[in-house]
């Protein structure tokens, strides 16, 4: 993939995240660097924190308040997802470990079953992405 069309695609990603989820973005926060396979599991954790935090709210009279989730940084450590945030509550945490779960049998790449794989950095791959970097290690590339 051109370099200029993943930096563009990455920008996209991010400023959707920011606009959908303005109050989850609110605070500085060290960025998302995660490769694109893992991009739609990030999504769904954030529509599905949003949307319990907001429904959870909404009758403030019966039940005590889940505080906003607040996201510090989503990165890729040792081929798994790491989700660092502020607030919540136990379900958003279960919400987080799932993502986390899934990611770590998910392709980096391009999202399809994937397994740990080492050889310097570990990157959680498909076959056929683990391939590929094998040949690009073997090329020098």
């Amino acid at each position: 993939m051109d370099q200029d069309l993943a930096y563009q695609e990455y920008d996209a990603f991010v400023k959707q995240l920011e606009e959908t989820y303005p109050a989850m973005f609110s605070g500085p926060y060290g960025g998302i660097s995660v490769d694109t396979g893992w991009w739609p599991i990030i999504a769904s954790l954030c529509a599905n924190i949003q949307s319990h935090t907001d429904w959870w709210n909404k009758n403030r009279e019966t039940r005590p308040v889940v505080e906003q989730v607040v996201v510090e940084q989503i990165k890729e450590k040792f081929g798994g997802l790491r989700f660092y945030y502020s607030g919540g509550d136990e379900k958003i945490s279960g919400m987080v470990t799932m993502a986390e779960a899934w990611a770590s049998n998910a392709c980096e790449e391009c999202g399809a079953p994937g397994i740990s794989r080492g050889g310097g950095w570990i990157k959680t791959l498909c076959d056929t992405h683990h391939n590929l970097r094998e040949s690009r290690k073997q090329s020098g590339v």
